[in-house]
């Protein structure tokens, strides 16, 4: 009987032995889908080695279904954008359709835009995975490529957010005020009337668009925990990484003024 409070205490201190030494639990997908909007440095700390198909696949299969589901609510909006381009073309002499012509191509255009969303969403993500790894590089990052991919595959899921909420405006909205990307957009340009703004400014207006700017962010967090780099360089690097993803967008409202 004396020997049992001796027992006792070795028995618990093998148990808490066996607790401190055991790993610790693994973050499922679902759990880390959640986290990487509260708590993204621990989802790329833990997710650095992992495959990139798993997030990449969720983005490029959620986007493109939702965008699917609720292209009739948004239709308004491609077709605006498209008779913008159009009559933009035509001021400049590059553009000789007819009326007629005109509509056949952009009722294709915009009626097959939704099943290549999808599609587009994973080329998208893998060349701004490339994209950041190259930029990365440039304020010393040693984020290995495997991880850069990994990065860009999770910092994308506020899009995700914001294929919803897109849907949920085209819903809500009067189709008179769908008119354009900007109409939609989360940020500053949605104030702007994309027929008299000043068309470079109103591209670098959409760039304050909320998940452009969060999707920014993630990858700058994603490349301080995987890159080992300093904070300030992180910063560096989504200003970066925020111009250069920029550019086409840029490049186009440059050509139309």
């Amino acid at each position: 009987m004396n020997d049992l409070p001796a027992t006792l205490r070795m028995e618990s201190s093998t148990l808490q032995a066996e607790s401190a030494s055991a790993p610790p639990k693994e973050q499922s997908f679902w759990e880390d889908l959640i986290d990487i909007f509260i708590s993204p440095a621990g989802v790329f700390r833990r997710r650095q080695y992992k495959s990139v198909w798993p997030p990449l696949l969720f983005v490029s299969i959620a986007i493109g279904v939702i965008v699917f589901v609720t292209f009739n609510t948004l239709q308004p909006v491609f077709e605006g954008e498209f008779n913008r381009q159009m009559a933009q073309a035509a001021k400049s002499g590059a553009q000789r359709a007819t009326p007629e012509q005109l509509a056949k191509i952009r009722d294709f255009s915009v009626s097959f835009g939704k099943y290549v969303i999808g599609p587009t969403m994973l080329l998208t993500v893998l060349v701004l995975g490339v994209i950041s790894w190259i930029v990365g590089k440039l304020v010393s990052s040693k984020q290995t490529f495997q991880a850069a991919m990994v990065v860009a595959a999770w910092s994308y899921m506020p899009r995700v957010l914001g294929a919803v909420l897109g849907g949920v405006q085209g819903l809500l909205m009067d189709e008179s005020q769908l008119t354009s990307q900007a109409s939609v957009s989360l940020g500053p340009a949605r104030f702007m009337n994309p027929d008299t703004a000043n068309p470079l400014l109103l591209q670098l207006m959409l760039r304050f668009d909320l998940m452009t700017v969060w999707v920014t962010v993630l990858l700058a967090v994603g490349l301080f925990v995987t890159g080992k780099v300093t904070k300030t360089n992180a910063v560096i690097f989504g200003v970066l990484i925020w111009l250069v993803g920029g550019l086409p967008a840029l490049r186009q409202g440059f050509l139309a003024m």
